[in-house]
């Protein structure tokens, strides 16, 4: 087998598995010298993003979501780890990237997984005052200080405008906000308001169990709101309509932009486009199927979560694994999707209850109903994510 090079951009979930699955099956030609698997990222540190959901109320430790990259990189692969190795030009035709460092990266094969990244600025008057779970483990801390610190008054749920990776946090986050002021405050001194984008939250089965949840909550839900700017002296959120939503706390979903914005292989929100069933690079540099595309990172058509990068991860990875064996037949990514549901959350006042959703092309979410176990089940996966998911045991 002659010499073949893997670079993968983004030591993130679909980074990481892609990597590991690939280290370990191949371990044998890594050793020979045959293969090298290298991964790129400008982090040191992993963050479970998907946990600052729950941040706020108390559900994690920070030793829950966080690990440092090594932590979980097989040592088989050669790992690039910091501010140097952020990527900022990707040359397909020439199969070469280059990081701010200054070192350039040759490849054979390459997967880009640098997920995606805020853009605060989107929303004007929106920096001035940002309180959110999403931008980080520090900012979620620092939300729950302050809904802490509520004996009263107004709070505003907003999310400008779609993708964003995992679209079912803000209605999960709303309903154990509800059950974190009905345990621990006066809920009736509270108002709380969903600001939502689109029609519906998630598929058909989805949005009929959350609008439910929501109305019998007394959550004054917002469907289809097109947001104009915040006005942080007034504290009220402005739409394009003149609707103004006031607020004694605003928690936002920042607008999302993929991490390569700007760069040539990119969209001009930063979304790098891909092939939806192969996942293989369909952009404005051509079409390349020697460059894989998956996770947040991909095409803004395809939703951005866990269970989609999951399901796309394994997929990339037994491709390339086959590619390498000289196989010419394929997997495709059917579209595979999933969030889990949160009815409620545990408290001396309500019992936990979660459900996974999942649902792929062609195939409709089912009815669902949450229950105990699925809470459970929903809070141990954080615990087995570092060990499992991201060496690609599962």
């Amino acid at each position: 087998m002659p010499h073949k090079d893997v670079l993968i951009l983004g030591a993130g979930a679909v980074g990481a598995m892609v990597a590991n699955k690939l280290a370990r099956e191949f371990r044998r030609k890594i050793a020979k010298g045959e293969l090298t698997i290298t991964v790129l990222d400008k982090n040191e540190i992993a963050h479970n993003q998907a946990g600052f959901t729950f941040v706020p109320f108390g559900y994690f430790a920070d030793d829950d979501l966080t690990r440092h990259r090594r932590y979980y990189l097989s040592p088989r692969l050669k790992t690039y780890l910091g501010p140097d190795f952020q990527v900022v030009d990707v040359d397909l035709a020439d199969r070469k990237v280059k990081v701010r460092g200054g070192k350039a990266f040759t490849y054979d094969y390459l997967v880009i997984a640098t997920g995606a990244s805020f853009d605060v600025k989107a929303v004007p008057g929106l920096e001035k005052d940002l309180n959110t779970f999403y931008t980080s483990l520090e900012d979620a801390k620092a939300l729950g200080r302050k809904i802490n610190a509520m004996k009263e008054g107004k709070i505003v749920v907003f999310v400008p405008k779609m993708p964003i990776a995992c679209p079912g946090a803000p209605s999960k986050f709303t309903v154990m906000l509800d059950d974190y002021l009905r345990a621990y405050k006066e809920r009736d001194k509270f108002d709380i308001t969903l600001l939502w984008p689109l029609p519906n939250i998630g598929p058909p089965a989805y949005n009929s169990n959350i609008t439910a949840n929501l109305k019998e909550r007394g959550v004054n839900d917002v469907r289809e709101f097109k947001y104009d700017h915040v006005d942080p002296e007034r504290k009220v959120v402005v739409g394009k309509n003149g609707d103004e939503y006031s607020y004694d706390l605003l928690i936002t979903v920042p607008p999302h932009v993929g991490s390569l914005r700007g760069l040539s292989i990119a969209d001009e929100e930063g979304w790098v486009p891909n092939d939806k069933k192969t996942l293989q690079y369909r952009g404005p540099a051509g079409n390349y199927d020697d460059v894989y595309v998956a996770g947040d990172a991909g095409s803004k058509e395809i939703l951005k979560m866990g269970v989609t990068a999951h399901f796309q991860a394994f997929v990339v990875g037994e491709n390339l694994a086959r590619e390498l064996e000289g196989i010419e037949q394929k997997v495709y990514y059917r579209g595979h999707m999933g969030c889990p549901y949160v009815g409620s959350a545990p408290t001396a006042a309500s019992r936990g209850t979660a459900s996974l959703a999942v649902w792929k092309y062609g195939v409709p979410l089912s009815p669902f109903q949450p229950s105990r176990l699925g809470w459970r089940l929903y809070r141990m996966y954080y615990y087995i994510y570092w060990d499992t998911t991201l060496k690609g045991l599962m």
